[in-house]
């Protein structure tokens, strides 16, 4: 399930599109405010949603953050109709810009866009962590990081399911699949490897189940 926050301070608005994303099968985090927004900034959102002109700042000042900490995907809406305003976003990395007024079944469409999309990158980065999807290759502060081929499969599989509590026989079935004999075990030992070669997914252990990334 995908974390969606919306920072909209017009409280009706926030409702009705938070309301159209969890019919949609969103999880959904709401605030009014940047002060709100900040205090879930670490809450493994996926896709943020956020209004330009708030009571206490400007969204702007979000989106740079994120895109300089988290490189997490953001949609910027706002009333004001200047162009400047949707230049400048995606100057500073905004990934959607939507104009109000608009219909919830845009933003939601834009938030399916942008899941195809952020799977598809080539280039994924996480904090001081760089994935090259083509190349196969992880780096850590430029340096590249030794993984077997399974341990970046493994690696990608969480990423991709991110938040998502997966058992131990999904891991098998999706990263060792038909070419798997032995125990469901085994698992637990690559997990031990990749907390070390790559800490940014925040590895959550579900006893009793398997593991959930918190990225």
């Amino acid at each position: 399930m995908k974390n969606i926050c919306i920072l909209e301070d017009e409280k009706e608005l926030n409702d009705i599109l938070s309301f159209y994303l969890k019919e949609n099968g969103y999880n959904v985090y709401s605030c009014l405010n940047l002060k709100e927004a900040y205090e879930n900034i670490h809450n493994n959102i996926n896709i943020w949603v956020i209004d330009l002109m708030l009571p206490d700042g400007s969204g702007f000042d979000l989106l740079k953050d994120i895109k300089t900490k988290l490189d997490t995907p953001v949609i910027l809406i706002s009333a004001r109709s200047d162009s400047i305003d949707r230049v400048l976003g995606f100057e500073m990395g905004c990934d959607e810009y939507i104009s109000k007024p608009f219909l919830p079944k845009e933003l939601i469409y834009r938030i399916k866009n942008l899941s195809t999309k952020s799977i598809n990158k080539e280039i994924l980065v996480f904090k001081d962590f760089t994935i090259d999807i083509k190349k196969r290759t992880i780096k850590h502060n430029n340096e590249e990081v030794n993984t077997t081929s399974r341990e970046y499969n493994l690696i990608m599989y969480f990423i991709e399911n991110k938040g998502i509590a997966l058992s131990r026989e999904q891991i098998i079935n999706q990263v060792w699949a038909e070419n798997f004999i032995g125990n469901d075990r085994v698992v637990d030992n690559f997990i031990k490897k990749i907390r070390n070669k790559a800490p940014f997914l925040n590895i959550e252990t579900i006893y009793g189940f398997g593991y959930r990334c918190n990225l």
